[in-house]
């Protein structure tokens, strides 16, 4: 089933740069061919510089070229892809600033959104073909972990959680891992106190959310307090949860490898990572697991869960509780607004994950509970 529902989705994908490829072609040799009528028709302005309309169109057209090279293998083609990003996010972002000041006639506005959407597919498609491991992974497959023959059924936990999102789940997790006989310690990612204040839900300040939105967008790092966890611990476990900001990882679980200190601690150590969420959680989770591999942990089971709702509503709905620096619903918008925890059947399925974790293989075979 992952790997029907994995091909279903990267099929999904090729299909929609297909779409891409055929639409920038025909539309750019249409729009060399026809400008005229099709302005004239639209009410909009014949281009001042038919050299620079030609060199655009042309541009374009080249980008669906290699949409077209693309869709025949997007696994060989990554550097092209990231091509076409930059390209179609570049002429977009100018399209956006000349409709905005003024310059621009609606229609031309249709091209920037155009790219600005495509930018986003084909960013969404890297990640995928970045980190074919994880679709396995988010599917509840746990792998193999190291030799567990002198460990003692020890596990840590790692996390930060602001609203109690995280802490909820953390909770089910450990009590997955004791079921089965694990002994398990949470150990709270604490920031340093001249930072705690902004990092405190709910927020304190008015501006609060906006400071860390920013800082999240330009990945500036935060201070956070020693996580104690020495090279040498008797740990035969680690689990790292992390929330979404902004299409990243948190900054203070992203700070915990940031710090070339903590980097022994998870050398040679089965980790297994969980992300907590409200939409868009596929880059901090690669993100979360290329720095534990990078710090030589063995990745051995991922998972991602979401707030209940869909898409517009859940967008709006935490950007309400964020603004409001409350998780609750307000009585005149219950019906519309999502929660902001996680369902019981995620959090039911955050326990049966650390019962799995608790059972994972091991190198050697003779470990048992």
């Amino acid at each position: 089933m992952p790997d029907q529902q994995n091909s279903a989705i990267r099929r999904m994908f090729r299909l929609l740069v297909l779409f891409m490829a055929v639409t920038n072609v025909v539309g750019n040799v249409l729009s060399l061919l026809l400008y005229r009528p099709i302005l004239a028709w639209v009410g909009a302005p014949l281009p001042i510089d038919t050299f620079s309309f030609t060199f655009v169109c042309a541009f374009s057209f080249a980008v669906g070229v290699l949409a077209w090279i693309i869709y025949r293998d997007p696994e060989h083609n990554i550097p092209l892809l990231i091509a076409v990003i930059l390209g179609k996010a570049i002429y977009a972002s100018f399209i956006l600033y000349f409709y905005d000041i003024g310059e621009r006639h609606w229609f031309y506005l249709t091209s920037g959104v155009w790219d600005a959407v495509f930018t986003v597919i084909c960013f969404l498609f890297l990640i995928r073909l970045l980190s074919p491991d994880l679709t396995v992974l988010d599917h509840g497959q746990v792998l193999q972990g190291g030799d567990l023959s002198q460990q003692r059924k020890k596990a840590v936990i790692l996390y930060f959680s602001m609203s109690g999102n995280g802490a909820r789940a953390v909770q089910r997790v450990q009590s997955g891992l004791v079921s089965e006989g694990y002994t398990v310690e949470e150990r709270p990612i604490e920031i340093e106190p001249r930072e705690q204040a902004l990092f405190r839900f709910p927020f304190q300040h008015r501006f609060a959310f906006l400071r860390i939105m920013i800082r999240a967008i330009l990945r500036i790092p935060v201070k956070i307090q020693p996580i104690g966890l020495a090279a040498d611990h008797d740990f035969d476990l680690i689990v790292v949860e992390s929330q979404t900001w902004f299409v990243g990882m948190s900054a203070p679980v992203e700070a915990v490898f940031r710090d070339p200190a903590n980097h022994a601690a998870f050398a040679g150590r089965d980790v297994a990572v969980i992300n907590v969420c409200r939409g868009l959680w596929r880059r901090p989770q690669a993100m979360l697991v290329r720095w534990v591999e990078a710090c030589g942990g063995r990745v051995v089971g991922t998972r991602a869960f979401t707030n209940p709702g869909r898409k517009p509503i859940r967008t709006f709905s935490l950007v309400f509780c964020l603004g409001a620096s409350a998780v609750g619903r307000t009585a005149f918008l219950r019906r519309i607004l999502t929660p902001q925890f996680l369902s019981s059947a995620a959090l039911a399925d955050l326990e049966r994950f650390g019962k799995a974790l608790a059972q994972r293989p091991s190198a050697d075979r003779s470990w048992r509970k």
